[in-house]
């Protein structure tokens, strides 16, 4: 992706999130005057829908920021720190994908869970394949806990993770990662409207 297709997709899912934000706000004042209780059940699982839709697109728009400044580094350490947020970023959004799809499912009736495996299956499948080549528990986890989320007060452990970082397949981290993203966009859109489209769902893993 070229820098001014970076801008133009992050602008794009500003405006995504900017209007489901306002459709929130709109369902939470309706939900404080409603009575019935079928109709606050549909309410509150339409908000749990646009708040998956818009979780997905700020990490989506959150990693493609990093992604350019990565591109964009002109000294090894501004290419490291960048890196760390790339690694941090991941990181918990894998920890709070796998908290929303537990609440997806428990809010899910019969046949919705049916539908909802076959994507979630997919997803999983790609992300579990990451998790692998990236070492996402003994790596990440590593770069997350001693360099981004906190400084190691052992200066030499929070320096090993630079000699890591450095190396310059960072790059190749995110764009990996995009594999999952993609589809990800596409289900969680999908799940707002109640239909997901399984051709464009699959087609997203090639774009």
């Amino acid at each position: 992706m070229t820098f001014k297709e970076i801008d133009g997709i992050v602008k794009h899912y500003e405006e995504e999130i900017d209007g489901c934000v306002d459709l929130m706000k709109n369902i939470n004042k309706n939900l404080k005057k409603e009575k019935d209780e079928k109709v606050i059940a549909a309410f509150e699982h339409t908000n749990s829908m646009l708040e998956f839709a818009c979780f997905v697109s700020a990490c989506y728009i959150d990693l493609l920021c990093t992604y350019r400044n990565l591109r964009r580094a002109k000294t090894e350490w501004e290419y490291s720190y960048n890196a760390k947020i790339a690694y941090l970023l991941i990181y918990e959004t894998i920890n709070t994908y796998h908290k929303y799809q537990k609440k997806i499912y428990q809010e899910a009736n019969k046949i919705e869970k049916e539908n909802y495996n076959h994507y979630f299956q997919m997803l999983n499948d790609e992300l579990r394949e990451f998790k692998e080549d990236y070492g996402y528990d003994k790596i990440m986890s590593r770069i997350r806990n001693k360099s981004i989320a906190h400084y190691d007060r052992n200066f030499i452990d929070f320096y090993e993770n630079y000699e890591i970082l450095k190396d310059k397949k960072s790059n190749d981290v995110i764009e990996s990662f995009f594999y999952f993203m993609k589809p990800l966009l596409h289900f969680s859109y999908g799940l707002i409207g109640g239909n997901i489209n399984r051709e464009s769902f699959a087609l997203s893993w090639l774009m």
